[in-house]
């Protein structure tokens, strides 16, 4: 399996246009990223991204600004299996921090606002930011949402429990649980 991913990640190099791909990058070959969404993308040095992991930039997201990415993932960082970061202004991931299965990270939803229109047409709302510090951990299924200019950070070593949704900032060293999450005493036994 790992030399189908080290295929992959070339064929990304040699055909995607991303922001930076970092060395010792390695990318599952059924993680799914569009070619238009690469120059919004940075992967750190020695990121490792799973099976089935969705990195998406809508199409709503704008025009690209060169060396501003929207979505990027710190050096040694690991995305579990199927993942979902979707990115409209920004998603900054910091280094060494680590992903369970299913984690999804969005800085903008779907508008709901006009109960006679189908949702889909509706359009997205105002993106809001999410930034996660240096070596955090995020259990599986855990969610950290955020829209209309608000920014959430994630402070650093902090631990997501599983099912966890965020919606506030924590400060470092956090534990949380729960939906909506909530900080509990750490407890070193």
């Amino acid at each position: 399996m790992r030399g189908m991913n080290r295929l992959h990640t070339l064929y990304l190099r040699l055909f995607y246009r991303f922001d930076y791909l970092g060395r010792g990058v390695s990318v599952a070959p059924s993680c799914e990223i569009r070619r238009a969404a690469a120059p919004y993308i940075f992967l750190g040095d020695g990121v490792q991204i799973d099976k089935d992991v969705w990195l998406n930039i809508p199409y709503e997201a704008g025009p690209f600004v060169k060396g501003r990415p929207l979505l990027q993932i710190g050096d040694r960082t690991a995305v579990g299996r199927r993942c979902f970061f979707t990115a409209m202004r920004q998603i900054h991931i910091g280094r060494d921090v680590l992903f369970g299965p299913g984690v999804l990270l969005a800085d903008h939803s779907h508008r709901f606002e006009d109960p006679a229109a189908p949702i889909i047409r509706q359009g997205v709302t105002e993106p809001g930011s999410i930034i996660i510090e240096d070596g955090c951990w995020f259990g599986y299924h855990s969610a950290v949402v955020t829209h209309k200019g608000r920014e959430i950070r994630i402070g650093r070593n902090s631990v997501i429990g599983a099912n966890a949704v965020v919606t506030r900032s924590c400060p470092p060293y956090s534990v949380l649980v729960g939906n909506p999450a909530r900080i509990i005493p750490y407890k070193n036994d």
